[in-house]
């Protein structure tokens, strides 16, 4: 597709402030592959990860996807008009009423300008102008401050979201796992780190009553149902202790994991404003006070590496619940 320079300079102004949808298709694909080797109840888990990747996406991109559909609308009532006037040539059939030769001029009309909106938006010209009209409308939108304002907090909020998918997936697998899996507490608790961490709650006949005295099935829930996963030094331990994968380490260890949960921390705790902590843990450019700007193109790295971190622990997870316990997680992979 060959844009105008015009176009293209409207373009590259827009992807600094708004975020065009991408497709997690491609980034997914080691998922989709892993699915089949999870029991039902963990595949429901990881099939949530990706909607949940995808909606984000879509939110996040929502000011783009509006105005990109009222470019489409507007385009299209432009050939509506003229063909409704076109229409107009049509003659009455015998016994045909004025209502139904409205009706079939109209018909006529729309089928026309759907035959010509579609091939206007497949052709270089018609791409060129929605994606010119698109990226103008966003960019006047954006000279106002409301607008700029909106636009930095669409992508504060995706970067949380972005964060609690991946918290969300952890958790949830972690606690099937353990209940239905209670001899791995043991492989969890000989981890020193994990040990200080996720140490068995003190319970009192209260709380066992509450359980109904059975603990067998529900060591995940009694583990992880009161534990914050919202740190990554906290969901590191975790599945690191129960998960023997050199590649999840990796990608857990990675300067883009801890820009992500440090970015997520700011955000809702401080609404993104900068402070001392931020600036000490993450090193950034910035100066206390500053508010927290996440660019549309640092959010898909930032997503992207998420989306990563969550297919190297299923790749681990499987290799916990598949019948032969000599598949190690690499080979799960």
């Amino acid at each position: 597709m060959a844009l105008t320079p015009e176009t293209r300079l409207a373009t590259d102004e827009l992807t600094k402030r708004f975020l065009v949808p991408f497709s997690l298709e491609d980034e997914a694909a080691a998922i989709r592959d892993c699915l089949p080797l999870l029991p039902p109840p963990f595949r429901g888990i990881a099939e949530t990860f990706i909607d949940r990747l995808r909606a984000t996406i879509q939110t996040t991109a929502a000011p783009f996807l509006l105005a990109n559909q009222a470019t489409h609308n507007e385009q299209y009532q432009r050939f509506s008009m003229a063909e409704r006037i076109r229409a107009r040539s049509i003659d009455g059939e015998p016994n045909e009423t004025e209502e139904e030769l409205e009706a079939r001029r109209n018909q006529a009309a729309r089928v026309v300008a759907i035959s010509k909106m579609n091939a206007f938006s497949k052709s270089e010209k018609g791409i060129d102008s929605l994606v010119a009209e698109t990226a103008k409308f966003l960019l006047r939108l954006h000279n106002t401050l409301e607008i700029q304002s909106v636009a930095r907090e669409i992508l504060l909020q995706g970067t949380v979201a972005t964060w609690s998918a991946l918290e969300m997936l952890v958790s949830d697998e972690l606690t099937l796992l353990l209940d239905s899996r209670p001899g791995l507490v043991t492989k969890l608790l000989s981890d020193q780190n994990a040990k200080r961490k996720f140490e068995i709650p003190k319970l009192n006949v209260e709380d066992l009553a509450s359980r109904g005295f059975d603990l067998s099935k529900q060591m995940g829930r009694l583990l992880f149902e009161e534990r914050d996963l919202s740190s990554l030094p906290t969901l590191k331990c975790a599945c690191e202790a129960l998960i023997d994968s050199s590649y999840l380490r990796e990608k857990l260890a990675a300067p883009t994991a801890w820009r992500l949960n440090q970015n997520r921390h700011l955000i809702v705790h401080r609404r993104g404003i900068v402070d001392e902590e931020y600036l000490r843990k993450t090193g950034a450019k910035l100066s206390v006070g500053d508010q927290l700007i996440v660019s549309p193109t640092e959010f898909e790295e930032l997503l992207l590496h998420a989306l990563s971190i969550g297919s190297e622990f299923l790749a681990g997870l499987a290799s916990l619940v598949l019948p032969n316990p000599s598949i190690n997680s690499d080979a799960a992979r």
